[in-house]
């Protein structure tokens, strides 16, 4: 039993300890209000300064990557090529003009006269008015090349936008769950001193101050683990913009907002529209279409219609008469050009059954990427209906989670509940505040992911 003035004694202590309690953890809390209000803004690098213009949105750092990807840059590189080629098959309509000359000596004109016989300057045309539609079919065969690449860039933009906005929310989850780690040894510490505070008093035993401090060094490791998350995540980010891994980067912190996810049969009628993947392969079937149109047309007769026009200058600089008559300095002709393949020795036949191999190779891929593509669509879908319900849980798991660890904490400030309980109580609210924030990244990638398996820009 306590003595009576013992026991006031210990009264009076336990009040000042509570009052002086209660200013630390005001004090504490609205360091902890000032925290979150700066973090709302920004969420920066562990190394270097950054200037209040140097923070990033999301769009921001979308900019920066497709600015300096090498990806983007091939791509562009190749839908220019597909440009280029375009052009150069629908020159093949038009005429073809070469001018030609040449001065020559030989055993019978030896000496260096300006004559026609030692010169020769030509100016030649030449057009194919039918070549059995070969030009035509090349023409669009250059339309859906061109259709092809244009899909394939568009394709680059969007995989590298979901890498970004992945290594985006990837640092903001880091970040929120560094912070959590910080409030966290923040807390434990503040049990340690309770709990020596109260050893002190005699009113719990040394057992108490040694778990005090177990959890205190594991909140300590947890902390330096969630640091060096958020430098990796920093320095992801970094490589996806393709900047310096050690750039100091700030980046804004996303608005969340929960929006009902689409039907799944309105995702996959979306995706088999406008998906680059699948445009892409129809205009390869048009292509491999035109090569098997292209090979028949080979075994067909062409006709070909030259010209060529000569002029002789020495004449133009001889004589008033030869400069006069312009049919004497001039001489033209006009040819009539037939083919007609008989025999090669089956070469003609076997591009015709090569391009056959790749039409049907070309339905089959067609056939195998729409599969791919429902099942993308579907475990897509599936991921953001259960993003979507994960929010809704952990939500409900943190409220029931902090009402358990504020009456755990009561009870073991008046002396009902143990260390051990609080710690337990303190762990479970922890982990619910982890979960929710997980779940709502995993929402908001699991919506980027599900609008570019639509066909639509990820953000």
């Amino acid at each position: 039993m306590i003595h009576q003035g013992k026991k006031g004694s210990i009264k009076k202590c336990i009040s000042i300890y509570f009052k002086t309690k209660m200013s630390i953890m005001f004090f504490l809390t609205l360091t902890q209000i000032s925290t979150v209000a700066g973090y709302s803004q920004t969420v920066e690098g562990s190394t270097g300064p950054s200037l209040p213009e140097d923070i990033l949105t999301i769009e921001q750092c979308i900019e920066i990557a497709l600015k300096n990807s090498y990806e983007i840059i091939k791509g562009r590189g190749e839908l220019n090529k597909a440009e280029i080629n375009l052009k150069d098959a629908k020159a093949g309509r038009l005429p073809e003009l070469n001018l030609s000359g040449g001065y020559n000596l030989n055993d019978t004109y030896h000496k260096l006269e300006w004559d026609e016989n030692y010169y020769d300057l030509t100016l030649s045309a030449s057009i194919a008015p039918y070549n059995g539609g070969r030009t035509r079919i090349n023409v669009l065969k250059s339309h859906a090349l061109l259709d092809s690449a244009k899909e394939n860039y568009r394709l680059t933009k969007m995989t590298l936008v979901l890498d970004v906005i992945n290594k985006y929310y990837n640092l903001l989850e880091a970040a929120e769950l560094l912070k959590l780690k910080k409030e966290s040894l923040s807390q434990k510490k503040k049990h340690l001193e309770f709990a020596n505070a109260q050893f002190t008093l005699g009113l719990t035993s040394k057992a108490d101050i040694l778990k005090a401090e177990v959890d205190v060094a594991s909140a300590e490791v947890d902390l330096l683990q969630a640091e060096g998350n958020v430098e990796l995540a920093q320095a992801e980010l970094n490589n996806a913009m393709g900047i310096g891994l050690e750039n100091p980067t700030k980046i804004q912190m996303t608005r969340f907002t929960k929006e009902e996810y689409p039907d799944f049969n309105t995702c996959l009628k979306e995706a088999l529209t406008h998906r680059p993947e699948i445009l892409q392969q129809q205009a390869n079937l048009t292509i491999n279409r035109y090569d098997l149109e292209l090979a028949q047309k080979d075994r067909l007769p062409s006709f070909a219609i030259t010209g060529a026009y000569k002029v002789f200058f020495d004449k133009l600089a001889g004589s008033l008469s030869d400069r006069i008559n312009w049919d004497k300095s001039t001489d033209w002709s006009v040819g009539i050009g037939f083919s007609f393949p008989l025999y090669e020795g089956g070469i003609r036949s076997r591009a015709l059954q090569t391009a056959e191999i790749e039409l049907n190779k070309a339905k089959l891929n067609y056939l195998e990427l729409e599969k791919e593509i429902i099942l993308e669509v579907k475990l897509a879908h599936l991921n953001l209906v259960t993003a979507f319900k994960k929010i809704e849980l952990t939500e409900k798991q943190v409220k029931r989670a902090e009402e358990n660890y504020n009456a755990v904490d009561g009870m073991y400030k008046t002396g009902v509940a143990s260390i051990t309980e609080v710690a337990d109580a303190e762990l479970a609210l922890s982990s619910s505040r982890v979960n929710y924030i997980k779940a709502i990244y995993e929402y908001l990638l699991a919506q980027a992911i599900l609008k570019k398996n639509m066909g639509k820009s990820p953000f």
